[in-house]
This record gives C-alpha cells, structure tokens and sequence, in this order.
C-alpha cells in the first residue's frame, strides 16, 4: 500500500503511467485508488471489464435470469462483437442491442425531443435514437459518451432540442476532435462547445468553485479516471446539488444516473473538467 499526499506521487509505478491527483490523501492499494478520509477509506478501484473470450461466459450467467440477453445469445451471430461486450458489461443495454438487426440502419433523430432552457436533460449514448450511428470507428452507443454529454448541456442550456448526440458527434468528427482509440479531445469542451451556443471555461478542482457553478444553474462536464463510472475513461454531466451532494447524468447509465454522489467519491476520479454557460 503507498499513500499519497497531495502534489506528490511517491510510486514509479504511478509517475510511468502518467496518473495525477487532486485532494488530501489517497492510498494505492491493490485493488486501485482509495481516498483515505480520517478512519473511512473510499474504494476506488476501476470497475471491472469484460472483454474477448470472457464475454461469451459472462452472457450466458446474464442469460440465467434475463430473455432479452437469452434472445441475443440465440442469435449472437447478428451482433458485432463490440456490441455483446456491451452488453456484458451493462445489462442496462439489454433492449438497444436487441433491437440492432431491425434498427441498424435508421435515420438518427434530429430532435431529442421538447427540452425546457435551464433543465439539464438526461441522455444515453445508447439510446435508439442515434446509438447505432458511427462515431469515428464505433457505434456512439460505444465511444459517444463525449459528445453525448456535451449534447445534453448545451440542450439543456439553450432549449435547442435539436443538439442531439448525433449532431455533435458529427461535428466532432469532422473538425478532428475524435483523437481514435484516445476518445474524444477536450478541445470539444471548450474551442467546440462555442457551435452549440455554449461556453465551456476549465475548473480547478475546488468544493467550493464545483458547487457555486452547479447553485448557479451552470453544468459541469467531467472527464473521468478509472473508478465507479468507468474501467478506462469516460465523460459524464454534473447537474445540480440535492441534499448536500451531487446529482450526476451519466451517458451510459440511468442507474448511477438516479444516484446522489458524494464530492469526495468523485474527487479523485475526475480527471479534468469545464463548467458551461450559454453563450
């Protein structure tokens, strides 16, 4: 176990890696990062992938209890593989990689529908709307969860329902700010965001700076470290405080979506992140 303190990285382990920190004290254990608070350590381990020949046994156990993931199964041979893995690791996806062989080629939505200026509104990256569109080399259900929460807070901002996932997603690729298997570049969150009538400003890693952008009705958009929303790297949206703590939109989940978070257990797992206005 090595411990951390704020601006010093004591592990070779961690400097070759390029990993950095922001706040009091955090351990490296085996498992991953934890936040030591006092007597309370959080667990920050990555959560846990499924890929290649894993995923086939993870479907089946799935498949125990689920018909939709029975029915793929059944039929595995109409998926792409990136889609089954998927789904193995978010059963929440179960329906939208069902629906592929019949929905595969649709039009993508122009509208994510009636959205009211001011109201943050929640957006999946795989939702049938646009999800089955490509994004630089996958599916946004796969790799667009940059554009798709830069979607939901200029939406949400403007009361444009016109700025879906799909439309920035477009953008994004066409001006060069998908970077390949780095994901998308946060250049989109700052010289991109200006297109959707938004403004996106770079924040320190402050309580306090977090808080009274978020009381002041202006989302914040996180790109995530390895931890509770993602084994690699991810952007999620944060909207607005509820009881002293955090509510999240996260792309690829309405179920930590529907959670309130703690400042100090997304912390240490934001990597960067910019605040948005209207413009």
């Amino acid at each position: 176990m090595i411990k951390l303190t704020a601006g010093i990285v004591v592990s070779a382990f961690l400097l070759n890696r390029g990993m950095s920190f922001i706040g009091d004290h955090f351990i490296l254990t085996d498992s991953g990062i934890a936040i030591e608070n006092g007597a309370n350590v959080q667990n920050g381990g990555a959560a846990e992938y499924v890929s290649g020949a894993d995923v086939r046994g993870k479907l089946e156990e799935m498949a125990a209890s689920s018909e939709t993931v029975r029915q793929i199964l059944e039929h595995s041979d109409q998926y792409p593989e990136e889609l089954l893995e998927l789904l193995a690791n978010n059963e929440e996806t179960a329906d939208f990689v069902l629906d592929y062989p019949q929905k595969k080629d649709q039009t993508p939505a122009d509208s994510i529908g009636e959205v009211t200026a001011g109201v943050i509104p929640h957006l999946l990256q795989w939702d049938e709307r646009w999800g089955y569109a490509v994004y630089g080399d996958h599916m946004i259900a796969i790799n667009g969860c940059g554009p798709t929460a830069l979607a939901m807070a200029a939406a949400g901002l403007t009361g444009d329902g016109s700025i879906t996932p799909y439309r920035v997603a477009r953008y994004a690729a066409e001006q060069g700010y998908y970077e390949g298997e780095a994901g998308t570049s946060w250049a989109l969150m700052t010289e991109g965001a200006a297109v959707f009538g938004v403004q996106g400003k770079e924040l320190g890693m402050s309580r306090d700076e977090i808080f009274a952008e978020l009381e002041s009705g202006h989302p914040i958009i996180c790109s995530m470290r390895p931890g509770d929303f993602t084994s690699t790297g991810h952007f999620i949206v944060l909207v607005g405080i509820e009881d002293g703590k955090i509510r999240v939109n996260d792309p690829n989940s309405r179920v930590r979506s529907g959670q309130l978070w703690e400042y100090e257990t997304l912390e240490y797992q934001i990597n960067n992140l910019w605040a948005f206005t209207a413009a």
